[in-house]
């Protein structure tokens, strides 16, 4: 029987290669789309998931509070994972981390000559016992255990000896300093937060035999026993820190805490200061997931529609097939077989293209497709879940109402008892469109957005300032190389920071003291005498740094008062004016200071926040970057000149330069994914859509041919027909389009509440959106409607 249904319903379809032909490019593009987000969706998902026991393991934060308001800093002492180890049952084994790429690049010499490397960190000895990373090759015991040990991922390890295995035993220097390779090991997966190319041994640093409880500079990790009571190891936590640095951390005026979360929800938990990658919004891949499912309902509509509007043309199949004696079983099994080879054909169809279109959509999205997991048993579980769920809801409705008509009826011209089939139809057309347009709204809003926060006045000026990071060992030149470079006039000015002003995440204190009872937490902003020239900051209130002003280092050690500058939202927490600040006595992270000037707020962090309080200080010893503001015109010969006087100084290491305005555009990749994800799922929607609305119009068109043959005898232009036929499907997109306002303003309120400043939506986009969508269906209908009308009316009227 299912054989006979099989060629019966091959015959058939090859014999409608329309209907054929739209059913399984719609399904297909559908299903393969669903596929690639699905993959998308499984590789965020699972971040950190691939490491035994990932589940135990949980990464420690620090809790800084003061005066109601609070900070989380993902990085903590370099004494702490010893203490855990030694004094907590519950931690089975700990490993710290600290990223020299956060501050500074390092120089790698294997024989060749320096490159400049970012992806180093130092990780002691326990480090492969909690991230268990395949070893290719290596030394027996643990592979970080002494002093000027180095560890290589893989491709490093090719990068630099060509064969993987030739680097062990070799000798690496790196900053000038010899270090062993012990052990290559496999790269660090792409959906982990960690990600480094050179792992040396903590021995090799200064707190690496000597833990302290402050600085707050490294990552700790802990595995913790398999029985382990974290509501009660949390307890225990508190009393550590009390133990330890509580009362010191109370006498700057903190109320410190440290905290631990999953290692699997770090990428999508609530984001911290100075994570190494940046947290993404689980709220996202909600979304794509909802559009993966529409994906695939729209390319079922196509098929609902296209069988049922089809009724027409297998009428008299399905009355010879009854008097025959087929029963209503039968037909049923039949209609809806059809249905099943449509989607092993477009199941399979769908994985071709996504294998061919693999390395195009990895490119697109930023995030590899791990497309053997469809031959997984649980991807090949999902795929045939989704061919039977595809199947059975695209093939049920046509196959019963195909299988329910009446012999008699069926054999006439007329069909009855299909009175909710059009209706059927004009309502899944308007889901179509609905979703399509839908889709388009929330693409023009992300883009919206993503201009906006390009074009906001960010209260400096970032254009033409080129950035240069250096590492500590350079500082001492530094001054002279900033000199020379605005002697030979390829910088208007120059200035240290220790960030770049669109990223200051280093957390200080204001204390009660002098003139000023309050205190609160503010972000600290290390520079030289010049930063406030360089990067065009507006001074509202008293005056810029001069030479004159000592640094933080000084007044400490001397007792002496330092002048700094604050923004307007720190003069507001104190609760003065920015004129009444000026020459005002406070403490500022435990030094006695003078605020000197006021400077207008600007964004020296993303724009998901609110500008907070900003103190600015001299302090260029802890400067890591090289601030250059250069002269409009000839980039490429200042540039060629800056790098001739780096050369100078630092001929032996690279000269690598960032402008300041493409790195505060990277800070928005996150968005900028999401938005180009969404145009492209919006543009395969539109046209899976418009490949059904095609397929409808041709049949009704079709079963409209005679009466657009004698609208031509009686002198109808082809514009007139068109009127006709396209009136009730604008007026379905009409509904749709009230729909997708109603969505789009929905969704600009749950997406836009993400940022604290944010773009007004406007209300052409909604206007655009359906203007697209219209405009391509009305291509999409003239196009068949024009095909029928060119028929010549002898033709089509000879039979009456």
């Amino acid at each position: 029987m299912w054989k006979n249904y099989f060629k019966v319903s091959l015959r058939n379809l090859s014999k409608r290669k329309l209907y054929t032909g739209i059913n399984i490019l719609g399904l297909t593009i559908a299903i393969a789309s669903f596929l690639a987000i699905s993959l998308y969706i499984h590789h965020e998902a699972t971040y950190d998931s691939m490491y035994t026991d990932s589940d135990r393991v949980v990464r420690f934060g620090q809790r800084f509070a003061m005066a109601g308001k609070e900070q989380v800093v993902s990085m903590t002492p370099s004494a702490l994972v010893p203490t855990l180890m030694e004094e907590l049952d519950e931690v089975e084994v700990g490993t710290l981390i600290f990223d020299v790429g956060i501050f500074s690049s390092v120089l790698v010499d294997a024989g060749q000559g320096n490159q400049e490397e970012n992806k180093f960190a130092y990780a002691d000895e326990n480090f492969f016992e909690v991230f268990d990373l395949e070893k290719i090759a290596g030394q027996g015991g643990k592979l970080l255990a002494e002093p000027n040990q180095i560890v290589l991922t893989k491709s490093t390890a090719e990068k630099y000896y060509g064969v993987v295995n030739s680097g062990l035993g070799q000798v690496l220097k790196i900053d000038g300093k010899d270090y062993m390779v012990t052990g290559i090991v496999a790269d660090f997966p792409s959906n982990s937060h960690l990600d480094f190319d050179f792992l040396a041994s903590f021995k090799s640093h200064r707190h690496g035999t000597n833990p302290e409880w402050s600085p707050a500079n490294y990552y700790s990790y802990a595995k913790l026993s398999p029985n382990a009571d974290r509501e009660h190891f949390a307890q225990k936590l508190d009393l550590l820190v009390e133990k330890y640095f509580g009362e010191e951390m109370r006498s700057y005026g903190f109320d410190v805490g440290i905290l631990f979360q999953p290692l699997t929800s770090i990428y999508l938990g609530d984001s911290q200061l100075k994570e190494m990658k940046p947290a993404a919004d689980i709220k996202n891949l909600y979304i794509f997931a909802v559009v993966a499912i529409l994906l695939i309902i729209i390319g079922i509509i196509n098929y609902v529609n296209l069988a049922t509007a089809e009724a027409t043309e297998r009428n008299k199949e399905v009355g010879l097939r009854k008097i025959l004696g087929a029963g209503r079983l039968q037909l049923f099994g039949q209609f809806i077989s059809e249905s099943f080879i449509l989607s092993i054909f477009s199941m399979a169809l769908s994985v071709l293209l996504l294998l061919l279109f693999k390395s195009q959509f990895e490119s697109f999205a930023g995030t590899p497709l791990k497309t053997e997991l469809l031959l997984s048993p649980l991807g090949i579980s999902i795929g045939i879940g989704l061919l039977i769920f595809i199947a059975f809801f695209a093939g049920y409705y046509p196959s019963l109402v195909l299988s329910g008509l009446e012999p008699l009826q069926a054999l006439g011209k007329k069909i009855l008892g299909q009175k909710g089939g059009p209706w059927l139809r004009r309502s899944l057309v308007v889901f179509q469109f609905f979703v399509s347009i839908s889709l388009l709204v929330a693409t023009l809003i992300v883009k919206q957005q993503l201009e906006y926060m390009q074009s906001v006045n960010l209260g400096y000026d970032r254009e033409s300032v080129v950035a240069l990071n250096f590492h500590y060992n350079m500082r001492e030149q530094i001054p002279a190389l900033k000199n020379e470079i605005e002697r030979n006039g390829v910088a208007l000015s120059a200035s240290l920071g220790n960030a770049m002003p669109h990223f200051i995440q280093a957390g200080y204190s204001v204390s009660p003291g002098g003139d000023n009872d309050k205190d609160f937490m503010i972000t600290g902003f290390a520079v030289d005498h010049d930063m406030v020239k360089t990067i065009g900051l507006n001074l509202i209130a008293g005056r810029d740094f001069t030479d004159q002003d000592i640094d933080q280092t000084k007044a400490y050690e001397d007792e002496l008062e330092m002048n700094v500058i604050f923004n307007e939202a720190a003069i507001k927490e104190l609760g003065w004016t920015p004129e009444e600040s000026i020459g005002r006595k406070i403490v500022y992270n435990g030094v006695n200071s003078v605020i000197k000037g006021v400077v207008e707020n600007f964004y020296f962090n993303s724009l998901h926040h609110q500008v907070g309080a900003l103190g600015i200080f001299i302090q260029p010893t802890e400067a890591n970057w090289l601030l250059v503001k250069m002269p409009k015109g000839n980039l490429t010969g200042n540039l060629a000149k800056m790098e001739e006087v780096w050369k100078g100084f630092f001929p032996e290491r690279p000269f690598a330069y960032r402008f300041l305005d493409q790195e505060y555009g990277k800070m928005y990749l996150a968005e900028q994914k999401t938005g180009q994800i969404f145009g492209l799922f919006a543009a395969i929607a539109i046209g899976i859509a418009c490949m059904g609305l095609f397929g409808l119009v041709s049949y009704v068109a079709l079963r409209r041919t005679r009466e657009i043959s004698i609208r031509k005898v009686l002198g109808a232009k082809a514009s007139d027909v068109l009127k006709v036929l396209s009136a009730d499907f604008f007026v379905l997109l009409g509904v749709s389009a009230v729909m997708a306002v109603l969505f789009g303003i929905w969704f600009s309120n749950q997406w836009l509440e993400g940022f604290a400043n944010k773009t007004k939506v406007s209300p052409w986009i909604f206007i655009m959106a359906i203007l697209v969508v219209g405009f391509i269906s009305f291509l999409t209908i003239g196009y068949r409607t024009i095909k029928v009308f060119v028929q010549d009316p002898a033709k089509t009227l000879k039979d009456e």
